[in-house]
């Protein structure tokens, strides 16, 4: 599923956090890569924030979060959801793609099949009670 030399990063098996990163840097003003450490790590926390599923709402509202960080008036919230919506993609075609290579090599089943929800788990330990 994975081909080395395909046309686009989804193909090749690459991460999305460079891809994220790269968008950041356009989206926060930055001409030069000088703020790669920060923006890799703002680009994980925001593909980890698309796998625990946050909306493209939330996701625009971390990038409101992060034009503050940095000083730079907030963009207009329509400009902030665009971009947003597009990092919310990016992510999601990446944590999909991994998804299937995941299932498809038996390495592990899907989450939802047959795993107990963490609200019924939650609601079962708090009705009891007891930290077990």
């Amino acid at each position: 599923m994975i081909v080395e030399n395909a046309s686009n990063w989804v193909d090749r098996g690459e991460s999305a956090e460079p891809k994220i990163a790269r968008t950041l840097r356009h989206f926060l003003g930055f001409d030069a890569p000088v703020e790669d450490a920060q923006l890799q790590d703002h680009a994980t926390t925001l593909v980890s924030m698309v796998a625990a599923d946050a909306s493209e709402v939330q996701v625009a509202s971390y990038l409101g979060y992060l034009e503050d960080q940095i000083g730079r008036p907030r963009s207009a919230a329509r400009a902030r959801r665009l971009e947003a919506i597009a990092i919310w993609h990016i992510a999601k075609a990446a944590l999909t793609r991994d998804r299937a290579l995941r299932l498809l090599s038996g390495e592990a089943q899907d989450a939802t099949a047959e795993h107990e929800r963490l609200s019924d788990w939650l609601a079962q330990r708090i009705l009891r009670g007891d930290g077990s």
